[in-house]
Order: C-alpha cells, then structure tokens, then sequence
C-alpha cells in the first residue's frame, strides 16, 4: 500500500527541484509569521523577501522599522529556531504596504481627504492698482498667508 503525501511536501519537492527552494521557506515563513513575530508586531510588519540569507521585512512606518532595527537579534533568533535547514543571517527591515484582511477595497474603502478650508480673507487695500498680475496674485497669497498665520494661537 502507497503512503500518501501532504500536498505541501509535493510542492516543496517540485520547488526544490526546479531550484525555487527558497519560495516554500518564504510561504513557510510566511504562514508561521504571526507566531514567530507575535500578536503585536503580527499586525505591523510582514516578511516580504528571502534572498542571500537576508530576510526583507516589510513594516509599517518608521517608527516600527527602527523600534525592531534595536531589538533586531531577538527577532532573528525566534526566526532562527522557526527555520529548519537555512539560517537567515540578517533581518533588512522596509516601510510598505503589509498584506492583511484589512486590504479589502469593498470592505475598508480608502478615506478622501476632506477639502481643504481657506478662511475668507478681505481683499488688501489698492492691490487692484497694481498692473501686473502676476505680481498681484503673489501679494494676495502673501495676504491671505499672513491672514491665516495671525489667526492660530
């Protein structure tokens, strides 16, 4: 009687063959994320590429991207004790999109940014005896720059 095979180590087998070995540790990677990374950094960061021993994480902001530059070595060790035959030798860490179900266009549309609100500002005194009009629309924007600056606290 044959013994039957997961189809995960079918496609490991094809891959490795073809010399795509390092796109089974990328999905295996990439599946166990969330437990090597953890609940909070889970959220935020997601590993993006798997070349030369040095995996790209892709984060964030940059905020993420230095807070886990620092605590760099604990990272690599838990990604590390995860990997079975190839060591990751560094972490490169780069801020972009992080894949996720929160990427749904129909369920998370993206916000419009609400139009911009210039106050009305009165019109200065003898502008429209100026001749040239570039030289009065650059005294109106001046105007209404300096109308806007006076009014914050």
């Amino acid at each position: 009687m044959k013994k039957t095979k997961a189809v995960s180590g079918i496609l490991e087998e094809v891959l490795s063959a073809l010399g795509l070995s390092s796109v089974t540790r990328m999905v295996r990677l990439s599946s166990a994320w969330p437990d090597i990374a953890g609940p909070l950094l889970a959220g935020k960061t997601a590993p993006a590429k798997l070349k030369n021993g040095v995996l790209t994480v892709l984060v964030r902001n940059h905020s993420w991207a230095q807070e886990l530059q620092l605590g760099k070595t604990v990272l690599l060790a838990r990604i590390n004790s995860f990997m079975e035959t190839e060591k990751i030798q560094d972490i490169r860490f780069v801020v972009g999109p992080i894949p996720g179900p929160d990427d749904k266009e129909e369920e998370n549309p993206r916000r419009e940014k609400p139009p911009s609100f210039t106050p009305p500002v009165a019109e200065p005194e003898g502008i429209d005896g100026i001749g040239d009009p570039e030289t009065r629309e650059i005294l109106r924007s001046l105007s209404r720059k300096a109308a806007c600056r006076g009014r914050l606290p």
